[in-house]
Order: C-alpha cells, then sequence, then structure tokens
C-alpha cells in the first residue's frame, strides 16, 4: 500500500484559527462472520495502549446511499446478516480528545477540541494516516479469525464548526457567517436546515451525498453549528480506495466551507490560503 502523504495540499483553502470543534472519517463493512461478542475485549486490545478507556454506546445502524428515487437521506437497515448489532465500543484516548468506534460492521475515529488551548487539530493528513493504520490492524485481526478482509461498502467524513454569534465584537446575524442565509429584521431566533447535493466519480456517476447542515440558536446554542459531510460507496471493497474516498471527500469539503461562509468570517478566521 502506498504511504499517504502528511504535507497539505497547497490548492486548498485554509485558515489559521477555524471554528473546527469535531472531524469524523469512518467506514462501514460487511460484519465478519467469524466475529461474535465475547471478543470485543479482543478488538479493545489492539488500540488499548494509545486508548485506554472504553465507553459503551447504542450501535449504528447500517445505512447507504441510494440513487435513482427522490432526494432524502441515507437509507438505515434495522438488521443485517447477523441479526441485531451488538453495542458501539468507544475507545477513548487519555485526554478523551480522541476516540476510535467500533462496531462489527464500522469503525470511526474522530477528534474533538477540548478545553485545552494546546489541543489544536491534528489536521486531516495525519489523522487519516492514522486512520488507515487502525482500519489495516482491525482486518489483520479479522483476518487472523478465518481469512476474512474488510469489505468496505460505505464511507463518512464529517466536520462539525461550532461559530460563536455573541459576546465581545461578533456579529449576530446568521447572514454575517454563512453565505445563504439573509433575513430582515428583527433576525430569527433560531433556524435550521439542510442541503444536499450529489457527489459524482470522474465518469458522472452518482457515488455518494454531500450534505450541508446548520443549526442556529443564539440563546443556547450561542451561534451557529455547521456541520459539512459526505458519505457515500467507495470504487472498491477495500481499504486503499476507502481511504481515497475519504481524501476526495475532504478536498470537496473544504472547498465547500469555503463557499458557504462569508469573507468577514474568514478575516475573522484568519485565512491565508
Amino acid at each position: 500500500m502506498m504511504p499517504i502523504s502528511t504535507i497539505r495540499s497547497d490548492d486548498l483553502p485554509d485558515f489559521e484559527n477555524p471554528p473546527l470543534n469535531e472531524v469524523v472519517v469512518g467506514v462501514q463493512f460487511a460484519p465478519p462472520q467469524a466475529y461474535q461478542l465475547i471478543r470485543a475485549g479482543e478488538v479493545w486490545r489492539l488500540f488499548a495502549s494509545e486508548f485506554p478507556h472504553v465507553e459503551e454506546h447504542p450501535p449504528i445502524m447500517p445505512a447507504f446511499e441510494l440513487f435513482g428515487g427522490p432526494p432524502g437521506p441515507p437509507i438505515s437497515l434495522g438488521i443485517n446478516v447477523q441479526g441485531a448489532l451488538h453495542n458501539r465500543l468507544w475507545f477513548l484516548s487519555p485526554d478523551r480528545d480522541q476516540i476510535i468506534q467500533f462496531q462489527p460492521d464500522r469503525l470511526l475515529h474522530n477528534w474533538r477540541k477540548s478545553l485545552s488551548p494546546s489541543n489544536e487539530y491534528p489536521r486531516f493528513e495525519s489523522m487519516i494516516a492514522r486512520f488507515e493504520k487502525e482500519l489495516t490492524t482491525l482486518e489483520q485481526y479479522f483476518m487472523s479469525l478465518s481469512g476474512e478482509r474488510l469489505l468496505c461498502n460505505q464511507c463518512e467524513i464529517s466536520y462539525i464548526n461550532h461559530i460563536p454569534m455573541t459576546g465581545g465584537d461578533l456579529p449576530n446575524r446568521a447572514g454575517a457567517w454563512l453565505r445563504f442565509l439573509n433575513f430582515g429584521e428583527p433576525e430569527p431566533d433560531d433556524l435550521s436546515g439542510v442541503i444536499r447535493r450529489v457527489v459524482r466519480s470522474e465518469s458522472g456517476a452518482p457515488v455518494g451525498r454531500l450534505n450541508c447542515e446548520f443549526v442556529m440558536d443564539t440563546r443556547s446554542l450561542g451561534g451557529l453549528v455547521l456541520t459539512l459531510s459526505i458519505r457515500g460507496a467507495p470504487a472498491g471493497a477495500d481499504i486503499a480506495t476507502a481511504i481515497d474516498f475519504l481524501k476526495r471527500g475532504r478536498q470537496l469539503l473544504c472547498v465547500e466551507f469555503a463557499a458557504v461562509t462569508t469573507d468577514m468570517a474568514h478575516k475573522i478566521w484568519g485565512r491565508v490560503r
């Protein structure tokens, strides 16, 4: 497998102080037949040296982006070939700012901004290289059980931005931050919406969807939460093509973030490119 460069591309928008609060990369795959719930501790031990804390959460239902019908959210399935899904396990780093999420048909990696000013986003190039290594480690474990490789069927990448609109001299109008929002007086106290677009391959075939979700509530949130995500099917079932999907998704989301946010916002966040 070719090594992934950790150097950021010069043609992508870049900010010194973006409002980024969380980044998630993930892959959904066919559940290996040999895996059973009793082996969950073995999976944790693959990562326990760097992720010593464990939490248990409800499972994420299998979901697929489908095309040819009316637009909408991904289709979720309540069961898979093994029946009801096992709970989702979170493996957390010592500072709890990095999370590996595992369930029998899915692996995700989260970075979360903490209260510590030193907790800077490690950048996508470093994060995706780490995630590829985690996927490979999990695949090798499954192969040791029954020789089964990961059969990836969906990928997702999300950037979650918290944009404060209260305090100091920050504008408290949604249109000051997002180009596509412009209200008269009085400004709404809260609003929410989702914009979806199809992501296509180089041949023009639909492979996924880009979602732009926004929620504004100056009373409880103190501003805007802007979530940009891409979900869809990789070109193949192997880890390499799943990583390629996530890398292209990241490029599209960086461009989308710069396109939907305003020049004033870019100045506040220190746009350098």
